[in-house]
This record gives structure tokens, sequence and C-alpha cells, in this order.
């Protein structure tokens, strides 16, 4: 990916861009309020989870410039939300809201900005298939700010390559081995049940309500756990403000929600008493 200053050019016709890119679709604003589409969208089908990235795999944490968000096809239209990240100077993550097409018969999808704004992305794919990395093409212009006001903007030249994945719902329990490097002894059996919503945050996350059980022999026990799942990143905290100990979980997900990889399940009492787990949960 290759970043520089140029200086704004005029609106672009969308209708002559209205490209149908290789990709699947998936940074953490912390909004936990249901996202309602734009009011020109006509859409009301499922949503589902997306997370594209620059390079030729999908990586967790993601690397380079990246997308996370929610998709929604119905009949022939398609509608998006998505909030992009990992330009490093950048100035913050920004959500992008896109209206577009569906063709059924080629699978194809092409989605564009859902304001006049010359300035925002171009984006489409020719799968909607779970599981399967493909590869994306995006058209852009400036990437911050979006909205610009001034003589110039960070424009994005190139994302290329750059491949995508739609990624299934976390639903069900997962259970695995979680260790705690620092007292070995505490390492056993932990339980994780998970509970996504169906609709997308105002940022394309989606909400996630579960329990979380600690291996027997830490003692700890089990802790009810919100949070949000953003592409393949997933954050889960326990929501009693105030109250000790405090439990907050950093953890990452496969394509097809079957395994969750715990990079950070910290059970703290005080900010220097805390026990660190890590671990892989397996969906039975």
């Amino acid at each position: 990916m290759t970043t520089k200053f140029v200086r704004p050019v005029a609106p672009r016709n969308h209708s002559q861009l209205r490209l149908v890119l290789l990709l699947p679709l998936a940074c953490l604003l912390g909004c936990t309020l249901p996202y309602t589409p734009p009011a020109s969208s006509p859409l009301a089908g499922n949503w589902s989870n997306w997370q594209i990235q620059s390079g030729t795999a999908i990586t967790s944490p993601p690397t380079g410039l990246y997308f996370t968000g929610a998709v929604q096809v119905q009949g022939t239209q398609s509608s998006a939300v998505f909030t992009s990240a990992g330009l490093t100077g950048a100035g913050p993550a920004t959500v992008l809201n896109f209206l577009g097409t569906y063709n059924s018969s080629t699978g194809g999808v092409g989605l564009l900005p859902a304001t006049t704004n010359s300035a925002a992305y171009d984006i489409g794919f020719t799968q909607l298939s779970t599981n399967t990395v493909i590869p994306v093409g995006i058209v852009g212009g400036c990437i911050y700010p979006l909205n610009y006001q001034g003589v110039e903007c960070l424009a994005l030249i190139s994302l290329s390559p750059a491949v995508g994945v739609q990624i299934a719902p976390l639903n069900g329990t997962y259970t695995g081995t979680l260790t705690d490097s620092a007292s070995p002894g505490m390492s056993g059996t932990g339980t994780l049940t998970l509970t996504q919503s169906t609709t997308p945050n105002a940022d394309g996350s989606f909400s996630l309500t579960g329990t979380l059980t600690f291996p027997v022999s830490s003692g700890f026990g089990t802790y009810t756990l919100s949070g949000m799942i953003s592409g393949e990143g997933i954050t889960l905290y326990d929501p009693t403000p105030g109250i000790v100990p405090v439990v907050s979980l950093t953890a990452s997900t496969n394509p097809a929600a079957t395994k969750i990889t715990v990079s950070n399940l910290a059970f703290a009492v005080t900010a220097s008493d805390i026990v660190t787990f890590t671990g892989a949960l397996t969906l039975q």
C-alpha cells in the first residue's frame, strides 16, 4: 500500500466506477447502538461480518490498511457499513456507509458511497461465501479527512493486492485449555459461551454477550461478559463497573467461527494484581 498527499479532484462519476472487486470484508469504536441503514436503503435482510485488508492473507490482528464492517444483501440490493483503520498518522478511524446492487446470477455485489462525497471508496466483490478468502480490489479517493474542506487530502493510491473474508457468527460454546504463563498450576479447561447480535452497531461491529468459566484450578469461577466482534477481532469485558475483579478478554476467531484464539484473558483485582491467560477454544 502506498499513500501520498494529493490535491482533491472534481467529484467522480460513480456510475463509471461501479467495480465488482473480488473481496469479503472486517476496529473498534466502542459503539453499542444498533445500526440503522440509511433512509434510502430498502434492505431488511441478514447482515454478515466482514474483514478486508491489504496483502495476500487475512491476519489477526490485521496489518496495513484494513476495513471491518457489515454487509447486507436482499433481492437486487446491497448495503454496507465499514470502519477504515490501519493508517498510521492518518487520523481517527472513519465510518463509511454504502449502498449498491446485487446480481444473483453472478454473485456480484457493487457498493457505492451512501453520500455523494467524491472522496469515498467504491468497492465490490464477486461472492458472498463464508470462510473463503478472496482477492479484493478497491477504488478510493481521500482517506482522511473523508469530507475534506482544505486544499489537500491523504489519498489512497493503491490497495493492491488485497483480500477479504466473510466471518461466520459466533454462536455456541467454545472450550479449550487456558494457560496462565506465570503460574502453570492454574491452567486447565476454560469455557466460553457466546451469542452474536444479528444486526450491526453503527461502526459495523456486532455485539456479543456470553459467559466465561475459568479453569477450575484457578478458583476464579464464572462471569457474564459483553463486548463485540469486528472482523475477526473480539473484545469482551465484565460489564459491572467499579466491581473487582475486572475480567476482560481479547481474542480473534477463524473465518468459520469454529476456533477462538485468546491472546489476553485478564483477571484483575488491582492494577498490579493481574492474572493473564492465553489459549485456544474450539466450538463444541
